[in-house]
């Protein structure tokens, strides 16, 4: 027989098998129970938290043979045909694929055919947000008076784009995200059941994970029960999601708090070289970040979401050397960071001078505070010298400032240049076109690599450095 997924083979099969959604559970069974189901559905929440599953539930149920208290039996032909996927009268449709007028149209005429195996034809319609405005509207007509062997179960994650006029024709239940103990409780007994030895650290960081979607916890331990084994510890789901432990960002945090901006980009270096995602690790930071501004505000009554009490204490000792604006300000820089890393090319980059830009707002011994209306006439003209600087300028005064140790005539040929970024571990710096000769000295040899030299030992890799014109089409986009 082949190996079924753990969330296929973990599928609710009754309403008393749903973990979570008890006040959904509980009215979809009584009127099961009393004979009162209405001709359409709409389930909306976020993935995993069981919308296709109570869809297949309430199908079963309304085509059982021997049902009882709302419950299915699934021991009758049907209950077993549509736990098999043979179910005539059981159609799912993805309006993913599924999504144009012609396909509504069909729909609509096999309505009106009567079931041909049990007593309801009841349709599912996956992701219904995705149909066009057209088949939306070829669907209202069959929505508002569908025949009575006909029941219409929808289902999105995206409630906002469902049309107002089919909403109405719907009765609607909003599907909650599962919490971590829910999760981390369906886990163990996924684990026992399986004889898998499942560590409470390691389920409770793939309970963390998984974001209230019972399904992606399940494939989540299913893909690390295929790499380790029986045995899962928590250092196994570090390494099988590509995350740092809550002890690796605690001491990060120290280094920038602390301005060690050699030891910043070391442990960067060092968790990048051991595969870890640099979007992933500017997300753990953020999460960090979180937990630490929360447990400024809640202390012990914080809900910790990277945090254990390993890190505890260093949490406590962090609390007491950060200024709560700066660390917002830190927060959204990392929030900010984790976005621009999903499309972008240089990423170790762009990590590298993030965490600069992080350490420069924390070395501010001032918080940035809000002045009032009569100082901020007075103060406009400053205002643009007290502007914290961008990722990019943390890096071009860190760049700036290593030649002048090492050569100040360098210096001053560089410094009428402007960092434009980098792109494959090269640096683009680039000049006006009326600093030619500016640009053609800094190319020579000698001063082309003390610049090298000095960004190896700022970014502790390799880089090349490339001198170009501001006004080459060909570097715009870098």
């Amino acid at each position: 027989m082949a190996y079924l997924a753990l969330y296929r083979a973990w599928r609710p099969q009754r309403f008393k098998e749903v973990v979570g959604q008890e006040k959904t559970v509980t009215a979809l069974r009584n009127a099961i129970k009393e004979g009162r189901l209405t001709h359409a559905y709409l389930f909306s929440g976020p993935r995993g938290t069981g919308k296709t599953s109570i869809a297949k539930i309430i199908a079963k149920a309304v085509n059982c043979e021997n049902i009882g208290e709302g419950e299915p039996c699934n021991v009758c032909s049907s209950c077993i045909d549509i736990n098999n996927g043979n179910f005539m009268d059981v159609i799912e449709i993805d309006a993913a694929s599924n999504r144009g007028i012609d396909e509504i149209r069909d729909l609509r005429e096999k309505v009106r055919v009567l079931p041909a195996q049990g007593k309801k034809k009841v349709y599912i319609i996956d992701e219904v947000h995705m149909l066009t405005t057209e088949a939306f509207n070829a669907l209202l007509k069959t929505l508002e008076e569908p025949p009575d062997s006909v029941i219409f179960i929808l289902a999105t994650t995206e409630s906002q784009k469902i049309p107002d006029t089919i909403r109405s024709r719907c009765q609607s239940y909003n599907f909650r995200r599962l919490t971590g103990p829910e999760i981390l409780e369906r886990l163990q007994q996924v684990a026992t059941s399986d004889n898998i030895e499942l560590d409470k650290e390691a389920g409770q960081l793939i309970a963390r994970r998984a974001n209230g979607g019972l399904r992606d916890a399940l494939s989540t331990l299913d893909q690390i029960y295929s790499y380790k084994g029986k045995t899962i510890k928590k250092e196994d789901v570090l390494d099988v999601l590509g995350l740092v432990d809550e002890l690796f960002l605690a001491r990060l945090l120290e280094k920038i708090l602390g301005q060690d901006t050699a030891g910043i980009i070391e442990m960067l270096s060092t968790a990048l070289g051991e595969g870890k995602e640099a979007q992933q690790l500017a997300r753990e930071t953020a999460l960090y970040l979180r937990d630490l501004l929360l447990y400024m505000v809640m202390g012990d009554e914080t809900e910790f979401l990277v945090v254990t009490a390993a890190a505890k204490p260093l949490l406590e000792e962090q609390k007491s050397k950060i200024d709560r604006n700066q660390l917002l300000q830190a927060l959204r820089l990392m929030m900010d960071t984790a976005d621009k890393l999903r499309i972008s090319e240089g990423n170790r980059f762009i990590l590298e001078v993030a965490f600069l830009q992080m350490a420069q707002i924390f070395s501010s011994e001032t918080p940035v505070v809000q002045p009032t209306r009569q100082e901020a006439r007075t103060t406009r003209v400053q205002a643009g010298s007290k502007r914290k600087p961008d990722a990019r300028e943390v890096l071009w005064n860190h760049l700036l400032a290593g030649v002048k140790e090492k050569k100040i005539p360098t210096h001053a040929l560089l410094s009428q240049g402007k960092l434009l970024g980098a792109r494959d571990d090269v640096l683009y710096i680039g000049y006006k076109k009326g600093y030619r000769f500016h640009k053609e000295r800094m190319e020579e040899k000698d001063n082309r690599e003390l610049v090298e030299a000095v960004a190896r030992d700022i970014l502790k890799r390799n880089v090349e450095i490339e001198f170009v014109f501001l006004d080459d089409e060909q570097y715009n986009d870098i």
